[in-house]
């Protein structure tokens, strides 16, 4: 016998359910019990078979994240008709790679020419330096005070030359940050020129979609066996990377706590179906409700928790 069997009193024509208690145990009766309402429940005919069944209720967690996959989703579909937009102009503008590395070298030129002044500037404000603490020098040679005047100025010409290095660190970061931008677009224009045109558009779509998994942490599912892999090595993900342990575990949905303290960050993953009916999962991330936890969701630390959600599964996958 079943354990937790209900015996029934009403007639045989009275509707009857069945469902799973929290502890396992299965149950069947012509009603539900309040403290078992809100459980998933199969609703059985006369001949006891399963006409219909009662999804269990969405518990407030699951309500918020539906809310916040939605958010992603929106997000998703900027971010892959931005990048559609940007395939367009790409090709409007350039008409081969030729023409990409001239305009590339004219940016770097321009970038070049700040770092020349940049150093030049260095350079006067180090003979300056040195000719400032030759007075001072020669002012305690001659047993004398070194005037407070001159000591201000070593220490403004140092604060100069400190800054106008910080200046040449950032010029020099701009253009590592145009050459590897411009590697990019070199790169997607050979993939959209080299395919005919009746596969531009995939391609361009392919890539949008790729741009839009990386920067919002998302993995599409190849076929359901790999899904379910992936969803494995997702919760690993979710336990590695998140400061709050994980209070809610099912097939479709890992949830972790909310974030208790304001440098603390949680993570959940859920499946999701796309349009083409085929599954992603995706990752999101939550801060704690504070300004400093704004700033910690907003950055660079969270922003990289994304970007490696994706490749960090595709390789256990490979192992």
């Amino acid at each position: 016998m079943l354990a937790g069997v209900i015996a029934l009193q009403s007639p045989v024509h009275a509707k009857m359910y069945r469902w799973v208690g929290k502890d396992g145990r299965i149950f069947y009766s012509d009603r539900i019990p309040p403290s078992q309402s809100r459980l998933e429940r199969n609703v059985l005919n006369e001949q006891g078979r399963v006409v219909e069944v009662v999804r269990a209720a969405k518990t407030q967690e699951q309500i918020a994240l539906e809310k916040r996959l939605k958010i992603l989703r929106t997000e998703q579909e900027k971010i892959i008709v931005r990048q559609k937009s940007n395939d367009k102009v790409l090709l409007s503008t350039f008409r081969n790679v030729d023409d990409l590395r001239l305009t590339l070298n004219g940016k770097l030129l321009a970038v070049d020419a700040q770092k020349r002044v940049y150093e030049k500037t260095v350079e006067i404000l180090r003979e300056n330096l040195d000719s400032a603490r030759k007075r001072a020098a020669h002012a305690e040679r001659s047993g004398k005070k070194v005037p407070v005047a001159v000591l201000k100025q070593i220490d403004k010409i140092e604060n100069n030359i400190k800054t106008t290095q910080l200046n040449i660190n950032k010029v020099l970061e701009k253009r590592k940050g145009i050459e590897t931008k411009f590697d990019k677009e070199i790169e997607r224009f050979l993939f959209l020129t080299t395919s005919n045109k009746a596969n531009a558009k995939k391609v361009s779509d392919k890539m949008a979609e790729l741009k839009a998994a990386d920067t919002l942490g998302l993995y599409h599912c190849k076929d359901e066996k790999d899904c379910q892999l992936a969803r494995e090595e997702a919760t690993q993900f979710v336990i590695l990377n998140s400061t709050t342990g994980i209070n809610f575990n099912t097939e479709t949905l890992v949830m972790g706590n909310d974030p208790i303290k304001e440098t603390g960050i949680s993570l959940s993953v859920s499946r999701s179906k796309r349009e083409n009916n085929k599954v992603s999962i995706f990752l999101d991330v939550r801060c704690h409700n504070s300004t400093i936890g704004t700033e910690l969701c907003q950055g660079q630390k969270v922003d990289m928790i994304r970007r490696s959600f994706k490749p960090y599964i595709e390789t256990a996958l490979k192992k």
